[in-house]
């Protein structure tokens, strides 16, 4: 019982002695295009927050997050720092921003699911 004790109160002292620099770390992923699409909606609320003028429309909670996904995707084609954006062209990388703003903003998915029910032979 009292070995038991010993190994308990070792852990918690061990737990207590480990302690970090009391900040939260956020961990940006631009390697895939959900890492992406993350920063981009996390930039367009933000911006949103920034400006509560403009939260009421939809339209430009889309255009916001357009406009982040291009800025982001260009930004990290420019610096080369991001996986799928290597080797690309420009205007592709901007296709990406836009394809990865819609997206952020939920409008990219809707369009995917109506147009695969309107392919023809799936």
């Amino acid at each position: 019982m009292f070995a038991m004790a010993m190994c308990v109160c070792c852990m918690a002292v061990t737990a207590q002695t480990a302690a970090g620099d009391g900040g939260a770390q956020t961990v940006i992923d631009l390697s895939t295009f959900a890492g992406i699409v993350a920063v981009i909606s996390s930039l367009a609320t933000q911006v949103l927050k920034l400006i509560p003028s403009i939260g009421g429309s939809k339209a430009a909670k889309i255009g916001v997050s357009v406009a982040a996904g291009i800025a982001v995707c260009m930004l990290a084609w420019v610096l080369r720092i991001s996986d799928p954006l290597t080797g690309l062209a420009w205007w592709q990388a901007l296709v990406y921003g836009i394809a990865a703003g819609l997206s952020g903003c939920g409008f990219y998915d809707l369009v995917k699911v109506v147009w695969a029910l309107f392919k023809p032979g799936e």
